[in-house]
């Protein structure tokens, strides 16, 4: 079962969501309120580049600095 294309599917789609909820998390902790524009190009980015985002957190010192694509 857990080789099945429907499980990976279901497994990383909740895998996304907790590193986005964990990445808005650290952000509203680091920067304040968010603009609702950055909040919803997170939302969208893939598991990799959620990933960088939380480690690239640490080294950025203002929301500009951010770079989402």
């Amino acid at each position: 079962m857990q080789e099945s294309v429907i499980y990976q599917d279901i497994f990383q789609k909740g895998e996304q969501k907790g590193e986005v909820k964990f990445c808005l998390m650290l952000l509203n902790q680091r920067f304040g309120e968010i603009d609702s524009e950055i909040l919803e190009r997170v939302k969208i980015l893939p598991i990799e580049q959620l990933e960088t985002l939380g480690a690239a957190l640490f080294n950025i010192s203002e929301v500009a600095d951010l770079s989402l694509g």
